[in-house]
Protein backbone atom coordinates (compact mmCIF):
# COMPACT_ATOMS: atom_id res chain seq x y z
CA UNK A 1 0.00 0.00 0.00
CA UNK A 2 1.55 3.29 -0.96
CA UNK A 3 1.33 6.82 0.97
CA UNK A 4 -1.87 7.72 -0.48
CA UNK A 5 -3.35 4.64 0.10
CA UNK A 6 -1.94 5.39 3.90
CA UNK A 7 -3.38 8.37 4.04
CA UNK A 8 -7.02 7.29 3.07
CA UNK A 9 -6.59 4.88 5.12
CA UNK A 10 -5.90 6.54 7.90
CA UNK A 11 -8.88 9.34 7.70
CA UNK A 12 -11.04 5.70 7.50
CA UNK A 13 -9.72 4.82 10.60
CA UNK A 14 -9.77 8.20 12.99
CA UNK A 15 -12.04 10.34 10.93
CA UNK A 16 -15.24 11.02 13.45
CA UNK A 17 -18.81 10.44 12.82
CA UNK A 18 -18.88 13.71 11.40
CA UNK A 19 -16.40 13.59 8.76
CA UNK A 20 -17.54 10.14 7.60
CA UNK A 21 -21.17 11.59 7.53
CA UNK A 22 -19.98 14.03 4.99
CA UNK A 23 -17.69 11.25 3.09
CA UNK A 24 -20.35 9.23 2.84
CA UNK A 25 -22.96 12.03 1.47
CA UNK A 26 -20.89 12.60 -1.47
CA UNK A 27 -19.00 9.29 -2.02
CA UNK A 28 -19.70 7.45 -5.30
CA UNK A 29 -20.31 3.69 -5.28
CA UNK A 30 -16.57 3.68 -6.73
CA UNK A 31 -15.49 5.53 -3.75
CA UNK A 32 -16.96 3.44 -1.26
CA UNK A 33 -15.55 0.03 -2.68
CA UNK A 34 -12.18 1.92 -2.70
CA UNK A 35 -12.35 2.80 0.99
CA UNK A 36 -13.43 -1.00 1.63
CA UNK A 37 -10.69 -1.96 -0.57
CA UNK A 38 -8.03 -0.37 1.89
CA UNK A 39 -9.78 -1.58 4.61
CA UNK A 40 -9.35 -5.03 3.47
CA UNK A 41 -5.76 -4.80 2.07
CA UNK A 42 -4.84 -3.46 5.96
CA UNK A 43 -6.52 -6.49 7.09
CA UNK A 44 -4.65 -8.91 4.82
CA UNK A 45 -1.40 -6.70 6.27
CA UNK A 46 -2.06 -7.15 9.99
CA UNK A 47 -2.84 -10.87 9.22
CA UNK A 48 -0.05 -11.50 7.66
CA UNK A 49 2.16 -9.96 10.58
CA UNK A 50 0.20 -12.07 12.94
CA UNK A 51 1.49 -15.25 11.05
CA UNK A 52 5.10 -14.08 10.97
CA UNK A 53 4.87 -13.04 14.31
CA UNK A 54 3.64 -16.27 15.42
CA UNK A 55 6.09 -18.13 13.07
CA UNK A 56 8.93 -16.47 15.06
CA UNK A 57 7.99 -17.49 18.31
CA UNK A 58 7.59 -21.65 17.36
CA UNK A 59 10.45 -23.51 18.82
CA UNK A 60 13.25 -24.31 16.30
CA UNK A 61 12.65 -28.12 15.62
CA UNK A 62 15.63 -29.08 17.59
CA UNK A 63 15.08 -33.32 17.47
CA UNK A 64 18.46 -34.17 15.18
CA UNK A 65 20.20 -31.68 17.46
CA UNK A 66 18.67 -33.80 20.86
CA UNK A 67 19.63 -37.59 18.63
CA UNK A 68 23.45 -36.25 18.16
CA UNK A 69 23.42 -34.95 21.77
CA UNK A 70 22.05 -38.14 23.11
CA UNK A 71 25.44 -40.13 22.44
CA UNK A 72 27.34 -37.44 24.55
CA UNK A 73 25.42 -37.51 27.81
CA UNK A 74 25.90 -39.85 30.98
Amino acid sequence: MNEWNRGNLNFILTSTDADMEDFLSWASDEDLAYALELIRLARAELELEEILMLELDEDPDTSQAQIILERFRL
